[in-house]
Formats: structure tokens, sequence, C-alpha cells
């Protein structure tokens, strides 16, 4: 049974993509198949394989689907789905059918925040929405926060102090919201790989590239911990 795993945000640049795209990477080195699903209406996706193509680049063990319809996804998750260890889903932005129908199929939903208002407003909204689909369907879907696109001078700002508080105030207001740990700096290297330069694991290895793997590596072990304890959870009651 593959993990689903969704990428959330109704803010444009929140760094969904690029998310899935490093996750995906770390995924595909350990050997898992993995399954990308473009759902989003920028085609962001679609657009980073198209270029990595272009430069042969395209990278082993990740396979890309694009769905623009709501029963696209829905056959891509009941068909396709189980011939892969781990499914990736970029959603809409917009508060849509098919992007109710990709938090519907997912184990974790992540929301990338950047600090600053318009992100955190939009985790909250992203919150918010997988706790309506976790009502409709009947099964606790898990929320988590990724703070990307970090520069030390970011760490200074108020809006970067306000993250956990507003996670805090989500989780005491019944939401299943989760701040990550592990976060995502700014750096050149994530700007590269969607040129076209396949993935961050796929690049040499300098000492920038170096620290981004690490970074990655720590986020998906992050997400697998995570995982694997609500397994054991929903297991023993």
């Amino acid at each position: 049974m593959p993990q689903f795993i969704s990428a959330v945000s109704g803010k444009g640049g929140a760094g969904k993509t690029t998310a899935v795209i490093l996750i995906a990477g770390e995924y595909a080195l350990q050997g898992k198949r993995v399954l990308l699903i473009d759902a989003d209406g920028r085609k962001n996706l679609q657009e980073w394989w198209k270029r990595c193509e272009a430069k042969d680049n395209l990278p082993d063990n990740i396979a890309l689907k694009t769905a623009a319809r709501q029963t696209t996804v829905q056959q891509l998750l009941e068909n396709e789905a189980s011939g892969f260890d781990v499914v990736l889903m970029d959603s809409p932005g917009q508060d849509t059918v098919l992007r109710d129908t990709i938090i519907a199929g997912s184990d974790i939903v992540l929301t990338p925040i950047q600090p600053n208002q318009d992100e955190i407003k939009a985790a909250g909204q992203a919150a918010a929405d997988t706790a309506d689909m976790s009502d409709k369907v009947g099964r606790d879907i898990p929320h988590a926060n990724v703070v990307t696109r970090i520069t030390m001078p970011a760490k200074l700002l108020e809006a970067y102090r306000l993250i956990r508080p507003f996670v805090q105030n989500l989780q005491e207001g019944g939401y299943h919201s989760y701040l990550l740990k592990t976060e995502l700096m700014e750096r050149n290297c994530y700007r590269e790989i969607r040129n076209g330069y396949g993935t961050v694991q796929m690049l040499d290895l300098t000492e920038s590239v170096r620290k981004a793997r690490a970074e990655v590596m720590s986020l998906v072990r992050e997400i697998d911990a995570f995982l694997e304890s609500r397994k054991e959870l929903l297991t023993n009651g």
C-alpha cells in the first residue's frame, strides 16, 4: 500500500511544487517507486518534467501524471497508485472539488509556509479544509506545516515568530495541524532543479548541495516517522 502525500496551499508561490520535487527525489534515491500527480492548473510539475526531459535529466524511479479533473485523480488513485510506493500530489491552489478529492485521498497533507501573514492565513485555511474533509470521509487526515524558503534575516521577522503559536492555536481549536521541525532554507540549488536539472539528489555534491541534501533527508525522515506513529496509533487504538 503506497503512502499518499499531498501539498496544499491557496497561496501562489508558497513552495508546493519545490517541496514535492525535493521529497520525491529523496524517496526515489531510497529505491522507492514514486508517482507524482500534477493537479495544479499552473502545471509547474509538468513544466519541470519537460525541462528535465529536454536536458536528459529525468530522474529514475519517478513517474509523472497530470490530472485536471476530479475523475482523473480518482482513476489514478484507484487504478495506478498501487504500482508505486509513494504518491505525491501537487494540488490546485483554489478551493475546488479536485482539491477536496486530493485531500480525501491523502495520508498526510503538507502545507509549505513562509514567514508572512498571507502564508500563515493560507496555512490556516488548508488546516480547515483538511479538517472538513476528515469529517466528510470519516477518517482523520493530519495536516503538517513545513516552514520553507527561510533566510537568516527572515528569522528576525515577527511573522516567523508567529508561526509556532499560530499552529498551537490551530491545535487548541481542534484541528489536527502540526508544525514539522525541519525547515527548508532558501537555497540556489532548489531553484536550479526547477530549471530542468532533475532532483537535488542528482546534483554534484558541492557543500551547498550537501547541506540541502541533509535538510531534505531530515524532512523525509520526519514525515515517515509521523506517518508511522499515526499508523501505530490507529492500530493500537
